[in-house]
């Protein structure tokens, strides 16, 4: 498994980094509403995140469910239901869920042991004392790196973060240190690895990443440096999150058919999972969701970041307060936008995991229907 290309874009944000972070979720679920909400039959019988009862009498959260009847208004426009209760599953032929699994940033294990807490999140680091940062990936070379926080009388670094690479006498890194500083240490998925700067980001690197460490500078004092190392890990959640969709299915499939085998071309209640960072996802998660879901779907990590991008443009600064599945209902222009890039692909933004198809959804003899 690799970091995701989302990661690698919202690395650019640094600390509002996490705030970006908390909206890929919204806005692959602003990018399906948009997908239903262009096909006029889909978007007549739609509702957005009730709570569907399964089997065992517990109520779930999905994101959207399509109802068997119309629901239009006095002019005969769409008119989506919000919240609510589904407990009788034969009432809808299908329901979507969407979800993710980001990169995890935790502290290094070698990091925390070697130098003295100075908070929760934060180290202290001595002034001209050598610490390892390093990846050995099974079966290929390692990457060993010494990193070291030079203090202002060093005759040749002063007040610089210098680092050099065990196998390769001719590097050498050397920045000055500064409060809020960023050192990001990469590795490719071929096996290359490469050392940021506090100017660069990973949108800087057009590679795959495998692994990537993130050296950061909390203060610059006297005599030390707080620092953090993290390690950046994808998709720790992926097992629990497929579980959680897993049994949904599983759970409301029992109360409408009374069993919770899958059905051969199921057509009459249809249980869908939308996900993104498909990278974060391992084999065991997806034999999971393949096995007890019926159709499975990846929203590709490009068409996200196209689409943060687009929003960046178009609402600046705190743009991400407009990724929202309210803010797709109830304001004109992230509506407009969000159909507009949906549009752009005809709707055809779903990576069918059965066949490797990229498809739209779409209503065909009053059943949900993938197109591609």
């Amino acid at each position: 498994m690799g970091l995701s290309d989302v990661f690698k874009y919202i690395s650019h944000f640094r600390h509002a980094g996490h705030q970006v972070g908390r909206k890929i979720g919204d806005m692959l679920e602003v990018l399906t509403y948009a997908a239903i909400v262009r096909e006029p039959d889909l978007h007549s019988r739609l509702q957005v995140e009730p709570k569907l009862f399964g089997f065992s009498d517990a109520g779930h959260k999905v994101e959207f469910t399509l109802l068997n009847e119309e629901q239009l208004d006095k002019n005969g426009n769409p008119q989506v239901r919000n919240g609510g209760e589904i407990k009788d599953p034969g009432t809808i032929f299908a329901f979507i869920e969407c979800k993710k699994v980001g990169v995890e940033q935790t502290v290094n294990t070698r990091f925390k042991k070697d130098f003295i807490k100075h908070n929760n999140k934060s180290f202290k680091v001595p002034f001209d004392t050598y610490f390892p940062v390093s990846f050995a990936p099974r079966g290929e070379e390692s990457h060993s790196y010494e990193v070291m926080f030079c203090s202002q009388n060093d005759p040749k670094h002063p007040h610089e973060i210098i680092i050099r690479k065990l196998q390769n006498d001719d590097f050498h890194f050397a920045e000055k240190i500064t409060k809020d500083a960023r050192i990001i240490f990469t590795l490719s998925d071929e096996n290359i690895s490469e050392v940021l700067g506090n100017s660069q980001s990973l949108r800087d690197v057009n590679y795959s990443l495998n692994n990537c460490k993130i050296l950061e500078v909390v203060a610059v004092n006297n005599d030390n440096v707080i620092a953090l190392l993290n390690d950046c890990l994808p998709g720790p959640q992926t097992p629990e999150k497929a579980k959680q969709s897993s049994f949904v299915a599983l759970d409301v499939r029992k109360r409408r058919f009374n069993s919770c085998d899958k059905r051969e071309n199921e057509n009459t209640l249809i249980s869908v999972l939308v996900l993104t960072e498909f990278s974060h996802w391992e084999q065991k998660s997806q034999n999971m969701i393949k096995a007890y879901i019926d159709k499975n779907f990846v929203v590709s990590d490009s068409l996200i970041v196209d689409a943060f991008t687009k929003f960046e443009e178009a609402f600046g600064e705190g743009f991400y307060e407009k990724v929202t599945k309210s803010s797709f209902e109830n304001d004109k222009d992230v509506r407009e936008l969000a159909l507009k890039i949906v549009n752009e692909y005809e709707g055809k933004i779903f990576l069918d995991l059965d066949d490797n198809k990229v498809k739209k959804f779409t209503f065909v003899n009053g059943q949900l229907a993938f197109i591609s």
